[in-house]
């Protein structure tokens, strides 16, 4: 008999999570990987245990100080029951999601809505809904949308109409899968997959591919469009630029049913999510120029803030100049695809987001619109593909990257795995529809499952620790099979033993070199310095005297030659910048950044901070004077470690009257702490 409801949707979830694992998983990475407490993820497990139990099979077993490991038989076994069981597992909606769902479903409306409705939807009592709709008014005032209810009409969402579908489409995408999966009922089904297969049908005949999630957003979105009144009006010049595209061409032909405004809709969706670069007919060559120019002013204003140079910065600017052809139509007709990565990128890669942000201001400033979050989080994955990507070495495994949320996300993950698996003979990507179960790589990595794959590691598309640290292990465990070391080790043994034992003396052997490793790495953490640890009081001056601001640049470095963060030539590069190109360090009216390449002489990740009582006079190119009052000299070891203490300088930096405070004070003490209390206040 079986009784699989007590299996619900995060039991399930983390039952695949085991099933796609090879090593041990502890408790405690269960509970990071689902954002729950050790405690909530015990008692998951033991539900987990008891369903297994009803089904014939033996429960999971925690060993102590190693976790859960499930093997191969039992993983077969668990794959045929999972197959059996009702798609439509109970699950428990979080306020944020409920608040989603309301909106979502007051847009998408196909009928009147009242509360008793989204009591239904949510299984959540009248008081709890009546809050998430006061909850839900508040978050689209946000966009100057108003939530109304209308006797006998049921709640409404009035306002500007391309709010409406951009506040809908951001939303949408981060609820998708509970439709997917059955936990939320569709309207009508049946016309969702109707429009999905002609929008992949679309794909195809483009010979592209989407953000993932895009297509089914939308065809959830047009499945009930002919129950709005409403439509986005074109201006005749924009009806003439969308009607010349391959998109539009198709969609007309695809979707005769519809009006020629949501045909024109469709076909902008269309252009403005794609994963490569839209077809070229649609983009003159006056255009492409103006992408590279914008491409090529973000990617400066992120080298100056960052103080990065990149090794291959053309290529980096063509690919963010691809971005933009798409993300550029995005923002102008207020279509919001969402990112349903914003969150791991903000909290995997903080540092480079805020320098990110920062950079788009720059963009910003040109195109007059602003960039929303979701967006700065896509251009943070191309900076981030690119730092650090110039550094080869030699390499022997093979590594395959199948990822289904477009080529930025995938080049993120390339770095990182080249950063995690330096010997990797080549690391790959191709998308899900690409993949063939024969190849010749050592290890496939992917942020969906693969049931076929045999060497699948299952990765999220913003690598956690955890994640990084299971990519360690598979690769370390291949790597060391052959490793030298070990060869030599177990050569020396083999004349002491059976091979019996020396066959799990080599293989305990090959364990210890890649957990030593991956200790090594987890030693060395992910975590990158501040300001408030970097700085330390020797390294703060306050310079009464009048100098020039050679001499000036040259002491605020002293400190660091001294104590052999730099060479003298970096200072000396600093100043040769400055002759060539004008005082362009300076990061607001008064404050001056001293910083240059690593390769002309930093040696370690440091700082130094320098008050001139007397300000320190420079002359632009073209004669303007301009005056700092303070000094900090920034030198870095890599590419990456300096961030997170360049984003704090700039958050301190950016109150012009933090500036003026710390240039008044009279002691190394008082600075250090101002700084930092500033530092915490922001943050």
């Amino acid at each position: 008999m079986s009784i699989s409801y007590n299996l619900d949707v995060r039991c399930y979830e983390i039952l695949e999570y085991l099933l796609y694992r090879d090593e041990y998983i502890t408790v405690q990475q269960i509970a990071e990987e689902k954002e729950i407490s050790k405690r909530s993820a015990y008692y998951d497990i033991r539900k987990i245990s008891e369903w297994m139990e009803t089904q014939g099979i033996a429960p999971l077993e925690i060993e102590r100080k190693k976790g859960i490991l499930i093997d191969e038989q039992k993983k077969g076994l668990i794959r045929t029951r999972l197959r059996e069981i009702s798609p439509k597992l109970p699950y428990i909606f979080s306020p944020v999601e409920r608040k989603k769902i309301i909106i979502c479903s007051i847009l998408q409306r196909n009928r009147n809505l009242h509360i008793d409705d989204f009591m239904e939807l949510c299984q959540v009592s009248r008081n709890t809904i009546i809050n998430d709709i006061k909850e839900a008014t508040k978050e689209i005032s946000k966009y100057q949308l108003l939530l109304t209810y209308e006797n006998g009409e049921g709640y409404h969402i009035t306002g500007d109409l391309v709010r409406k579908r951009s506040i809908y489409f951001l939303y949408f995408n981060s609820i998708a899968d509970f439709y997917k999966k059955r936990i939320l009922p569709l309207d009508a089904p049946d016309k969702v997959q109707q429009i999905l297969d002609k929008l992949k049908d679309i794909e195809d005949a483009l010979d592209t591919q989407y953000v993932a999630g895009t297509l089914y957003s939308i065809a959830v979105f047009f499945s009930t469009i002919e129950n709005r009144t409403d439509i986005v009006e074109f201006t005749e010049n924009e009806k003439l630029e969308i009607m010349h595209s391959i998109e539009y061409e198709i969609v007309s032909k695809q979707f005769t049913d519809f009006e020629e405004s949501e045909q024109l809709y469709l076909a902008l969706h269309l252009l403005g999510s794609r994963t490569q670069n839209i077809s070229v007919n649609f983009r003159n060559e006056e255009s492409g120029q103006e992408y590279q120019r914008l491409s090529k002013i973000l990617v400066k204003a992120f080298s100056r803030l960052a103080g990065i140079e990149f090794t291959r910065e053309e290529e980096l600017v063509e690919a963010i100049a691809a971005h933009l052809k798409t993300s550029l139509y995005r923002y102008r007709y207020g279509i919001q695809l969402g990112n349903p990565l914003l969150h791991d990128i903000k909290n995997e890669y903080g540092d480079l987001f805020e320098v990110s942000s920062r950079a788009c201001k720059d963009l910003e400033s040109e195109i007059g619109v602003p960039i929303p979050e979701g967006e700065i989080a896509y251009i943070t994955l191309h900076f981030g593909a690119f730092i650090n990507s110039g550094q080869q070495k030699k390499r022997k495994l093979r590594v395959l990257v199948v990822c289904p949320n477009g080529l930025s996300t995938a080049n993120m993950l390339c770095g990182e795995i080249h950063t995690l698996v330096p010997n990797a003979h080549a690391v790959d990507i191709i998308s899900m529809k690409n993949y063939h179960k024969e190849h010749n790589y050592n290890v496939v990595i992917s942020t969906i499952a693969i049931p076929e794959e045999k060497n699948l590691i299952l990765v999220h598309p913003i690598l956690t620790d955890n994640d990084r640290i299971l990519i360690l292990k598979k690769c370390m465990r291949i790597e060391n099979r052959n490793s030298a070391d070990i060869s030599f080790i177990a050569g020396l043994a083999a004349k002491y033993m059976t091979q019996d034992n020396l066959r799990k003396f080599k293989t305990e052997l090959t364990d210890y070199f890649s957990n030593t490793a991956i200790k090594t790495y987890v030693k060395k953490g992910n975590q990158h310095k501040g300001i408030c640890q970097m700085l330390e009081e020797p390294f703060i001056r306050i310079v009464e005297e009048k100098m020039g601001w050679v001499e000036a640049v040259r002491m605020s470095g002293e400190k660091l030659i001294n104590d052999g963060y730099i060479l003298p030539s970096y200072l000396e590069s600093i100043v040769d910048k400055t002759r060539q190109y004008g005082p362009y360090m300076f990061i607001t009216d008064s404050v001056f950044l001293a910083h240059s390449d690593i390769e002309d002489g930093s040696k370690h990740l440091g700082i130094s901070f320098t008050i001139f009582k007397q300000p320190v006079l420079f002359h632009t190119l073209d004669g303007q004077e301009r005056k700092a009052k303070i000094i900090l000299t920034l030198c870095a070891e890599d590419q990456v470690t300096h961030i997170r203490m360049l984003n704090d300088i700039m958050t301190i930096f950016e109150v012009p009257e933090n500036a003026e405070k710390i240039w008044k004070l009279k002691s190394a003490k008082g600075i250090r702490n101002t700084i930092c209390k500033i530092v915490q206040e922001e943050t």
